[in-house]
């Protein structure tokens, strides 16, 4: 270039526009990395499963252990008061209940059943609880073996 031919822009003058490509490709990048993460990261709920050993010195009569099987027979401290279905059966279970709720106020009750029992029969048996003033329920379980 001589000193007669006229300077083009790229020469004289910096460059003052703003490339926006790169800014858009990694804006995108980061807009994946986001959307492949976010599942991820999501919280979920903390759960810790109730344990059911006895302290020492806990008497294992002032712990009410309700259990429920598969043919939807209900029991209340290991003696069996019949098909839950009856309605003797639940007079039966209110009034050991209640027995046990006057000797021993304040105390968590636990529920034993059967993996195969409905989950509506349970959250009937923890309303029943509920509506005795009996709030502190655990649900009992076995560890599985790794």
């Amino acid at each position: 270039m001589g000193p007669s031919e006229p300077l083009s822009w790229t020469e004289a003058e910096p460059l003052s526009d703003i490339n926006i490509v790169p800014l858009v490709d990694v804006l995108l990048v980061l807009l994946v990395i986001f959307m492949i993460t976010a599942p991820i990261i999501t919280p979920t709920l903390e759960v810790q499963l109730p344990r059911v050993a006895l302290s020492p010195g806990t008497n294992p009569n002032q712990t009410l252990t309700i259990t429920i099987d598969r043919q939807n027979r209900l029991a209340v401290n290991d003696k069996v008061l019949g098909a839950m279905r009856a309605q003797s059966t639940l007079r039966r279970f209110d009034r050991a209940v209640s027995r046990w709720r006057a000797d021993y106020p304040g105390q968590a009750a636990f529920l034993r059943v059967d993996r195969l029992v409905r989950y509506g029969t349970v959250i009937r048996v923890m309303a029943r609880l509920n509506r005795m003033g009996i709030v502190e329920v655990g649900l009992m379980i076995e560890e599985e073996a790794n």
